[in-house]
């Protein structure tokens, strides 16, 4: 069984009311119903899968039994319990690590499976004032406005990146952009690197592609070179990589290691992602230059967005790439849309050119949040451990048990959404990590670390316990 795999399939499985066994029976129907499990396709066995959910063997065997019983399933002894035969979909489904349901969280609950920078009044003027020249545009621009490429190309060439307004082609977002590059780059069975733990939205977009994914394990100072190095020699086809506040711990790639990763996948001429999406949040003190200044007309390819800076409802990115990419990135870039909205580019383009300001704007925002947030664990929770990153948007918590996954289904009852870490592995991963964002506005977090430490509460005493049917 893979943990991590099932974890996801059947996050939230006891939400609907009911009986535990027969909320079992109805997520793993939902399951079957829409293609993320296959015709013919095994169960995990029932010791297994109890243990995974935190209750009783009998409660996975009910419902197992009225599955069957119903013509979901087929339990044959000494076979285990498989899906009944059905007919293969052209597009199977699969189970997303993103989570989309966030969209619809409850009122009341507290959500931090995702991290929305608030949408302060300043920004909101901020907006009002750049609409106005979003209409005197009236042509396709399939690469972006040309103004906003000049205005990226200024700001790639001040970081140490000699960039031309040609080599940025605007995205919908960093999310787009991640897309496009997977779906210039790789077939189904190509192999691809990320780091592990990762950003979700990388582990959906390479595995729709139908990717083989490696790992490369994110230690310290992010990925090793000796890492990096022997996950080349296999060959991949597209590399993942976020050396600043990586997501989701937070780490940082010292300058000296970029240098050694620069002349690393220079020498592999290997297409890499650069996921600067979060470069910009620095709290303490600045970031060392991208790896791409260590090889501007090398094979890597930078990703940014504001999303991160600014909100979350603007959905403007880019990506630079280097001359020999340029060709195949526009063309599946002009084939996706036509080009991103205009007033969405025009928008982006004007607090481009207040970035110092906006800048220090989310800063000062952001800051007391992430100490505020350390302080109450600290107090509240101190047998959470973690390292208090140096920028970005998350705390990457290290639990003293290996359940994570059920402590998240626990902290619903308490009004409050999480996201386990082991979703972030490209491999299996101990089931012990937490990502916490602190976006949250500083007065809205006692009562968020309220209800973690109640639900913590929770969490041990049902250990103790035993599991409950």
């Amino acid at each position: 069984m893979d943990p991590l795999r099932w974890s996801t399939l059947l996050h939230g499985w006891n939400l609907e009311p009911g009986v535990r066994y027969r909320q079992l029976a109805q997520a793993l129907q939902r399951a079957i119903q829409d293609g993320r499990l296959a015709g013919q396709e095994r169960l995990p066995a029932e010791r297994e899968l109890a243990s995974l959910l935190g209750i009783s063997r009998s409660t996975v065997v009910t419902g197992y039994d009225l599955l069957a019983l119903e013509g979901w399933l087929e339990r044959r002894q000494g076979s285990g319990t498989r899906v009944t035969a059905a007919a293969p979909r052209a597009h199977p489904v699969l189970t997303l690590r993103t989570p989309v349901q966030a969209a619809t969280a409850p009122p009341g609950e507290l959500d931090l499976t995702i991290a929305v920078p608030s949408l302060t009044e300043a920004h909101r003027r901020r907006l009002q004032a750049a609409l106005g020249s979003a209409f005197e545009e009236s042509r396709y621009h399939p690469l972006g406005l040309p103004a906003l490429r000049v205005c990226l190309a200024d700001h790639y060439t001040r970081q140490g990146v000699p960039t031309r307004p040609e080599q940025i082609i605007i995205t919908s977002g960093a999310q787009q952009a991640i897309a496009l590059i997977a779906q210039t780059f790789l077939n189904a069975g190509d192999r691809a690197l990320l780091e592990t733990p990762t950003y979700f939205g990388a582990i959906d977009v390479f595995r729709a592609a139908g990717a083989e994914l490696q790992g490369l394990p994110v230690g310290p100072d992010g990925v090793a070179p000796h890492a990096l190095e022997a996950g080349l020699q296999g060959q991949p086809r597209l590399v993942f990589l976020t050396p600043t506040f990586q997501n989701p711990t937070g780490t940082v790639m010292p300058a000296s290691v970029r240098r050694e990763v620069a002349a690393l996948l220079d020498r592999a001429g290997v297409p890499t992602i650069e996921d600067e999406t979060l470069s910009e949040l620095d709290l303490d003190r600045p970031a060392p230059p991208p790896v791409a200044s260590h090889t501007p007309e090398g094979p890597v390819i930078s990703v940014g967005s504001l999303s991160k800076l600014f909100w979350a409802g603007l959905r403007v990115g880019w990506l630079r790439s280097p001359e020999r990419y340029l060709a195949p990135l526009s063309q599946a870039k002009t084939l996706s849309d036509f080009g991103t909205s205009l007033p969405a580019q025009a928008i982006a383009l004007d607090l481009l050119r207040q970035l110092p300001a906006l800048r220090e704007e989310r800063r000062a925002l952001v800051r007391p949040a992430r100490d505020t947030l350390v302080t109450l664990l600290r107090e509240q929770l101190p047998d959470w451990a973690f390292l208090v990153p140096e920028g970005g948007q998350f705390l990457w918590v290290e639990l003293p048990t290996d359940s994570a996954t059920r402590f998240t289904l626990t902290a619903r009852r308490a009004g409050i959404r999480l996201f386990p870490g082991a979703s972030m592995g490209v491999t299996p991963l101990p089931d012990r990590s937490l990502r916490l964002p602190f976006t949250l506005p500083p007065e809205h977090l006692p009562e968020a670390v309220g209800r973690l430490r109640r639900a913590w509460a929770w969490h041990l005493a049902e250990d103790r316990a035993g599991p409950l049917a």
